[in-house]
């Protein structure tokens, strides 16, 4: 294959990288991670005269340099920005593009294009501060997040975005200000909240911190950021136990922000990596036809490449072909056999087709294992290899391996409820009821209880003999939700019926 060498990205603020998750929405797996696209140092701004000679155009030196579907959205709002050299929308849109693809230079002389035609645009001011703030130019970052809050006095992001930027530089008092201003009853902005109370934790005011993100962990118990800010704040009044449960449901999260006018540039995102984000997403939005017409597009652009019959896999696994998947997977996996993410579809699949076979296909299965090890070999930290697995493993009987390998999966993501489950029926399978109830018990505590492990906890009492007590929880399992998938395989477990 053509392995296209394409030049890094430059760093991103945090903010801007959550922004780009969430415009693209799904992983394909983290080999598919890798800059396209755009490289601040090699790209001084030159202008190039416009016919009219009204204005002229922000153009990067290295364009020929570019990803070639960054360099293709370029050219294209550069022709569209030709043929309409009035339109601040179109000075917009250009500055957006360039601020996705980390050429802030460029983003603010397109930003300042467009406030040359109309300087009440508040959105241009906002994310010329971005542009300026990925510079480090924190003194016009801040003028103009403060004259976007004069043109947009009730929009609540740029005010707490203003806050955060100003205790960058100090200036807590006005940053605590202007964060307390940009919470507006009855329609409070979490993200407001969570920045004042990232300020107060920076300031040491821990016992606010507390009070001011509690009731957001109440309403959402899987903000992760949030609960790394609680854990230090309570690491900081002594209540070291609780510090200690918040921090473990974080692990490696931090409080990231993200705001509807940056998320809109960064869905300008034209590089290979967003760009294979998108036809999976297409493809889990049950839109085939579409997934198939931009993969023919990108082979179009980028010829032959691993990343591109990787997407055509995925898209497969999406419409359910999984033979059809599988069919494809081994001539990739020679290509490069040390990729890690084919090998976890491979998995996938042989274990869909096998379970779809009675008995299951235990050759199907004992490949599975061999795949995912595979896998595994090459990426020790996939979460997903390690899942997949316990669940071939378990498939085959061997329950105390496949223990192991949940117990490596919630070591890597502690919070994922589901792997505790896992974790406590293998455990249950393998013939250890009693470390599985102490898996149940301690889900049961940081995730609320749920009629997954409700059901464990059942079998898991049967296994002991308790079974007056497994039958009612099993109906009060049976009663919340009568068609879950392992009511029957726990009523066999303690001799009842439907």
């Amino acid at each position: 294959m053509n392995a296209q060498i394409l030049p890094p990205v430059g760093p991103l603020r945090m903010a801007k990288q959550l922004a780009l998750a969430g415009a693209t929405s799904v992983a394909m797996g983290g080999s598919l991670f890798f800059g396209a696209g755009c490289d601040e140092p090699g790209s001084v701004a030159r202008t190039s005269g416009v016919d009219r000679g009204a204005a002229s155009i922000p153009t990067p030196t290295d364009l020929d340099e570019y990803d070639v579907g960054v360099k293709a959205a370029v050219e294209a709002e550069l022709a569209s920005l030709r043929a309409a050299i009035n339109d601040p929308d179109a000075w917009e849109r250009l500055g957006d593009l360039y601020l996705a693809h980390d050429r802030p230079g460029l983003a603010i002389e397109c930003y300042s294009g467009s406030l040359r035609l109309d300087a009440n645009r508040a959105r241009s001011v906002y994310l010329r501060g971005w542009a300026y703030h990925d510079q480090g130019d924190l003194k016009n970052a801040r003028a103009d997040i403060e004259q976007a809050m004069i043109l947009d006095p009730v929009t609540t992001h740029v005010k707490w975005r203003a806050a955060g930027w100003m205790a960058e530089e100090g200036d807590i008092d006005a940053a605590v200000a202007i964060a307390q201003a940009s919470i507006v009853p009855p329609n409070v902005d979490t993200n407001a909240v969570r920045m004042l109370a990232k300020i107060r934790l920076e300031e040491g005011r821990a016992d606010e911190t507390i009070r001011l993100l509690e009731p957001i962990l109440k309403r959402q118990p899987q903000d992760r950021g949030s609960h790394y800010a609680v854990g230090r704040a309570k690491q900081m009044v002594g209540r070291d136990d609780e510090a200690a449960r918040h921090l473990r449901i974080a692990g490696d999260a931090r409080s990231t922000f993200g705001d509807p006018w940056l998320n809109e540039a960064m869905s300008r995102r034209a590089d290979l990596t967003a760009r294979l984000l998108a036809v999976e997403a297409l493809s889990k939005a049950r839109r085939p036809d579409d997934a198939a017409a931009a993969i023919s597009q990108l082979r179009g652009q980028y010829g032959e490449m691993r990343e591109i019959d990787y997407a055509e896999i995925v898209v497969m696994v999406n419409r359910n072909d999984y033979q059809g998947a599988l069919d494809l997977i081994p001539a990739l996996v020679a290509s490069d056999p040390g990729w890690a993410v084919p090998r976890f579809r491979e998995a996938q699949c042989l274990l869909v087709l096998a379970r779809a076979r009675e008995p299951h296909d235990l050759g199907m299965i004992e490949q599975a294992v061999m795949a995912a090890r595979a896998g595994i070999g090459s990426a020790p930290a996939a979460i997903e290899g390690h899942e997949l697995l316990g669940q071939s493993l378990g498939l085959l009987g061997r329950w105390k391996e496949a223990a192991s390998s949940f117990s490596t999966c919630i070591e890597l993501a502690p919070r994922t409820a589901r792997h505790h489950v896992q974790l406590s029926d293998a455990l249950v399978e393998s013939g250890d009821p009693m470390a599985a109830l102490r898996v149940v018990d301690r889900m049961n505590q940081e995730f609320g209880r749920s009629v997954d492990a409700g059901l464990v906890r059942a079998r898991a009492l049967a296994a002991f003999g308790r079974i007056d007590e497994a039958r009612a929880l099993l109906a009060q399992c049976r009663q919340a939700m009568p068609n879950h998938p392992d009511l029957p395989r726990t009523e066999m477990a303690m001799g009842v019926g439907p």
